[in-house]
């Protein structure tokens, strides 16, 4: 069974979701059927062209219908060949031709041979089961009602190129598939977009594994777009129209989901049947045209009891040649002159990929010394474009650049595209057009479509390689990798296809940032109201109580300025995170030159925090030089200092761990030391001299403080 075939199965049991409640419908092989294959020629102007090459006819073409029948057919087939003039005007009987397909050519059997006569406009073949009066019934039918057969035979054809469509879609997911699953997720979107076909985007996040198989088999992923804004599911091709209808008037069809295809089905189910004889009903046939054979697909079983079916099948409509317009991107690529294989962009037709209406396609390039050279093109819808293979050797090397014009034939008719620029990628071509912004790197003069890797390489580091993307015909955005700060220099190798000579651009080693350079100009601490009993006399104008408020000025030295993108680190020596000061929260600039902070120690620091206090300024990841702002102090909750007669006193308090030692005399020596850590709430002191009680604190055990006895 062929791969199409696997995929139309799979495709009909998705769409009738294996529901319980349509169990006639759990094996669709009865209802996708294969007719008898046609051999099928146009020969026009002395040239011979297979049937899916052609993509209208013209009056004066000769065509060659040859059915190719078992040897064993028992069954005797009458083929037809009709043309139509417009549904008001029923045409001649010479415009009807037979063939007996039992009989030999002599005998009024063999190929059918015909020209196309000025004036037709539509064709229509008929195989019909030859009885008594067969061809006269047939005829007889077309002139009675030529404006059905027109309208059949318009559907016919569109049915058949979106089938054509869809065929492409699903041999290129088999062809990536089997590539593995990294190639069907890069092409999916690229050869949907080129068909026309909306697939599932949630297939591409399912396990690799998986994805190929929803691709075919979700019905949501085979919906056509016909390019103006509806949406049609071939449904006829497989199934048949009538397992279509009743599959849309069911909850597990959608409810009408498939509406717009299906209105088409129900207009050939219409036409056929209000063509229904008690000799003949019409069953349409589909053509899968593969060079000059054309495989019939049945909607219907054909029947050979009263009324024997007969397949009709559409044929190119007569018309002029309407080649399609291909669009190159603004601006317009350059394809690298020594790559061997090119992928060119394009916008085009989805029929351009789906039928070989277009063939003979080239890019025909003029060469400096007056000849021309055909590259051959090949559409390619996993692409998006054209596949150009490029003669390297041909093109040489002498010329930088080149200009080249897409030509070939639309069946008969010749076919003129866009100019293609082909240019050759020169060493030493590509220079820092901008950055580094952020990650990325612009360069530009080069070839981009002569690119295919690029790695960057720090001193003393292996290259890496980086991801990048073409931004024009000459310029490309790399993507630079996180690199430690003082990486030197950098080199960007761009690398290319065979008989591309490899270039690199060196970059400088970024300057390194510079350091803010500041000076405490005041500060200023705001003491809360006494809390305890006994104050505490600070001895050092640069001692900040913890529960103060600290506020301080600061100044920007040489050709420093602030700018408010400053970060203002205010901590202690300790191992106590700093608090970080911006113009969101405690920094103020005045003016470019100055700065205010201000500090809520215990708030913003913590009640950890003490000793030598320092700020810094950082900017731009660069933190400049500490500055001495003060000396951080916690300070005890002094209740009460009660002496006896004895000239001893008691101290009274919380938190006394943080005196370190007390005196009735400025002198460190002749204190009475605390030890660390103390957890009581009374220390002994000596009686206060002169009314003083002289102690040093545990957070700057260096200054003299006091109280008052």
């Amino acid at each position: 069974m062929s791969f199409l075939r696997r995929a139309w199965i799979s495709l009909l049991v998705s769409v009738v979701g294996l529901a319980p409640t349509l169990p006639a419908f759990a094996d669709p092989l009865p209802f996708d059927l294969s007719g008898p294959d046609l051999r099928i020629t146009v020969s026009r102007q002395g040239t011979t062209l297979p049937i899916s090459e052609v993509p209208a006819l013209a009056p004066g073409d000769r065509i060659v219908v040859t059915a190719l029948l078992p040897r064993d057919q028992s069954a005797h087939y009458l083929l037809v060949g009709a043309f139509l003039r417009g549904p008001t005007n029923p045409p001649p009987d010479a415009w009807f031709h037979k063939s007996a397909t039992w009989k030999q050519p002599d005998k009024g059997g063999g190929p059918l041979a015909f020209a196309v006569p000025e004036g037709a406009k539509q064709l229509l073949l008929f195989l019909a089961p030859a009885t008594g009066g067969d061809f006269a019934t047939l005829r007889d039918a077309v002139k009675g009602r030529p404006g059905a057969f027109v309208r059949a035979t318009q559907d016919l054809l569109q049915a058949s190129l979106d089938r054509a469509r869809l065929n492409s879609y699903l041999a290129a997911v088999g062809q990536a598939s089997a590539l593995g699953p990294t190639r069907l997720q890069q092409i999916a979107p690229t050869l949907a977009g080129s068909l026309h076909i909306k697939i599932d985007n949630d297939c591409l996040t399912r396990r690799p594994e998986l994805q190929a198989a929803c691709l075919l088999e979700n019905k949501e992923s085979l919906i056509l777009d016909d390019g103006h804004g509806s949406a049609v599911t071939d449904v006829v091709t497989g199934p048949g129209a009538d397992l279509a209808l009743q599959i849309s008037a069911t909850s597990s069809g959608g409810l009408g989901y498939y509406s717009p295809y299906i209105s088409v089905v129900r207009e050939i189910v219409g036409i056929f049947g209000s063509m229904h004889t008690a000799r003949y009903q019409y069953i349409p046939a589909l053509g899968i045209l593969h060079g000059d054979q054309a495989e019939l697909v049945l909607n219907t079983p054909p029947s050979f009891h009263n009324p024997k079916s007969v397949l009709v099948m559409a044929l190119p409509e007569v018309a002029r040649t309407h080649a399609p317009s291909l669009e190159l991107g603004e601006p317009g690529p350059v394809l690298c002159a020594q790559a061997a294989k090119q992928a060119l962009p394009v916008t085009a037709p989805p029929l351009l990929y789906a039928t070989r209406y277009l063939r003979h396609l080239a890019v025909r390039v003029a060469l400096p010394d007056g000849r021309s050279i055909d590259l051959p093109a090949k559409p390619d819808p996993a692409l998006g474009g054209l596949d150009i293979t490029i003669d390297t050797r041909a093109l040489g090397t002498a010329s930088v650049q080149l200009t080249g014009r897409l030509h070939g034939l639309w069946g008969f008719a010749p076919f003129d595209g866009p100019s293609v620029v082909l240019r050759a990628a020169l060493p030493g071509a590509w220079k820092v057009l901008s950055g580094p912004e952020g990650a990325a790197v612009t360069l530009a003069g080069g070839v981009s479509s002569c690119v295919t890797a690029v790695d960057v390489q720090a001193q003393h580091d292996q290259p890496r390689h980086v991801t990048w993307k073409a931004t024009g015909p000459d310029t490309i955005a790399v993507t630079m990798p996180a690199l430690e700060k003082g990486h030197g220099a950098l080199t960007i190798g761009i690398n290319g296809a065979p008989g591309v000579s490899p270039d690199s651009i060196t970059l400088a080693p970024p300057p390194l940032p510079h350091a803010m350079q500041v000076r405490l100009l005041q500060s200023n601490v705001e003491r809360q109201s006494p809390g305890s009993p006994v104050p505490i006399e600070l001895g050092d104008e640069h001692e900040i109580p913890s529960t103060a408020t600290l506020r301080f000025s600061l100044q920007a030295l040489g050709r420093d300025r602030f700018t408010g993108h400053e970060t203002l680190e205010v901590g202690t020596e300790a191992d106590v995170a700093p608090a970080e000061l911006t113009v969101a929260h405690g920094l103020t600039v005045i003016d470019a030159k100055t700065a205010l902070a201000t500090l809520r120690p215990l708030k913003d620091l913590g009640p950890s925090a003490f000793g030598p206090l320092r700020a810094r300024v950082v900017r731009a990841g660069v933190a400049g030089a500490w500055l001495p702002i003060g000396t951080l102090v916690r300070l005890p909750a002094l209740q009460r200092l009660e002496c006896n007669p004895a000239a001893t006193c008691a101290l009274s308090g919380e938190n006394l761990f943080l005196v370190s030692a007390v005196s009735d005399k400025p002198d460190i020596k002749s204190a009475k030391q605390i030890p660390d850590g103390f957890p009581g709430l009374t220390i002994s002191t000596p009686r206060p001299a002169g009314g003083r009680l002289y102690l040093w604190l545990h957070d700057a055990p260096g200054i003299l403080n006091r109280i008052s006895g």
